[in-house]
């Protein structure tokens, strides 16, 4: 599956389970964990430019 492919997947998917909100985790560069919650709205342009 390629990029593109995996993206539009995730999209297709958040829409048909009716996903509202989306919690990203990660950590920082001194290894804290950080999270940020968006919208399903703003999943496309996280996808494509990143948060």
């Amino acid at each position: 599956m390629s990029s593109n492919e995996s993206k539009e997947h995730v999209l297709r998917m958040a829409k048909e389970q009716d996903v509202k909100f989306i919690r990203l985790w990660f950590s920082d560069i001194l290894g804290n964990l950080k999270s940020v919650a968006i919208t399903v709205e703003e999943l496309k342009g996280a996808l494509e430019e990143g948060v």
